[in-house]
């Protein structure tokens, strides 16, 4: 099993079936990601302005009111396409700076299976898997 699909497994096991509000939250971590991606590049207004974005879709609560992936115009085929794009370059992004992207995933996928108690997950609560009493972080070093 290569790590796509390990990663694919965790999260068949952690939502087995995925309601609204699992939908919303995880878009919302997948924003906090890019935050921290701009983050890690000193880009601290990009950061700041993509923490506020997924807060507001992890807690399914804007400004505005209240925010759900079902309430948004998805083209499914281009959302797709474009998640695929995102992991085609984000593999570009870490090889031309001389990531050990295989190996790094390797491991973030054994750090998030610690994450797991007696084979279930945990969920802080918004509805995002938490870091268990078992969790430990990956160790990326030599890697990078």
């Amino acid at each position: 099993m290569n790590e796509l699909q390990r990663t694919k497994q965790w999260f068949g096991l952690a939502v087995p079936t995925p309601t609204e509000k699992n939908k919303t939250v995880q878009l919302g971590v997948h924003f906090e990601e890019i935050g921290e991606m701009f983050a890690a590049m000193g880009a601290t207004e990009l950061s700041t302005a993509l923490a506020d974005l997924a807060l507001a879709f992890k807690t399914g609560q804007t400004a505005h009111g209240p925010i759900e992936v079902s309430m948004l115009p998805i083209d499914r085929k281009e959302m797709l396409d474009a998640l695929c794009d995102q992991i085609v370059t984000a593999t570009g992004v870490a090889h031309m700076l001389g990531m050990d992207i295989t190996e790094a995933m390797k491991r973030v996928n054994d750090s998030n299976w610690s994450k797991f108690v007696d084979g279930k997950p945990v969920f802080d609560e918004n509805g995002k898997i938490a870091k268990s009493s078992n969790y430990y972080p990956p160790d990326l070093e030599g890697l990078y």
